[in-house]
């Protein structure tokens, strides 16, 4: 039987622990409506440990332990969550990706060349260029629009692929690109759908009755192709926030 809902509203700020990995990491956002599915996909993100081996303890502010939380369906609220509260992530998987990674000099950052960041169909590097030379011709971004029409920016939002990691220009926000195409309950043109890394949007994927990709509420925001930019962005952590 799947747990109903409690009337939440509300995001609390929980801290996260490991029992593998020694990265704790502090006052991280859930949505109190999340299921615990949900919540084990979005550690996945942070620690690389697989859902189907991860134990769940929801321990209070001085670290005493209140239960496990390991029923998938049911929502975090349901628990008694609060701000301060701790989960502590407990990885059963004898091959977790963990193992033998704590030491991060170890890991292979992420590169990419000049001419590869170049090609990319949005990038800060164009957008700062777009910035200069609007401000050279005595103007701002914001004048001279172009026609928005039923094409609006079909070019730019089809060099993206659904599945992309990406970063929203304003405010910096990350997520994972969900939806490409035509959302005309906003206006004409083409949008993209994120889910986001934190519940810092203002949908879950509907629009006005229709459902045009699948997250929780709170995680999903719908931009211009370019207001974001595709490439490597890993979930941040908090001192990277």
């Amino acid at each position: 039987m799947i747990a109903e809902p409690l009337a939440y509203d509300s995001t609390v700020k929980l801290t996260l622990t490991h029992n593998i990995s020694t990265n704790k990491m502090i006052d991280i956002r859930f949505d109190l409506m999340q299921t615990i599915g949900s919540i084990k996909e979005s550690i996945e993100k942070r620690y690389g440990s697989d859902p189907k081996f991860m134990q769940l303890q929801l321990k209070d502010k001085q670290g005493n332990f209140i239960t496990y939380m390991n029923d998938d369906v049911k929502f975090l609220g349901t628990y008694g969550a609060k701000d301060g509260y701790e989960v502590h992530i407990i990885d059963n998987n004898p091959n977790s990706v963990l193992n033998g990674l704590e030491d991060v000099n170890k890991v292979q950052k992420y590169t990419i060349s000049d001419e590869d960041y170049d090609k990319l169909p949005v990038n800060m590097r164009k957008f700062k260029q777009q910035v200069l030379q609007q401000q050279a011709a005595g103007g701002n971004l914001g004048q001279n629009k172009p026609e928005i029409n039923d094409n609006f920016q079909e070019a730019e939002a089809l060099q993206i692929a659904i599945g992309s990691r990406c970063q929203i220009l304003q405010g910096e926000r990350r997520g994972t690109v969900r939806y490409v195409g035509q959302v005309p309950q906003m206006g004409l043109g083409y949008f993209i759908g994120i889910e986001l890394d934190e519940p810092t949007g203002t949908n879950n994927g509907n629009i006005q009755g229709f459902q045009y990709f699948q997250c929780p509420q709170k995680f999903g925001i719908f931009v211009r192709p370019n207001e974001l930019i595709v490439g490597d962005y890993p979930v941040l952590d908090l001192d990277e926030i």
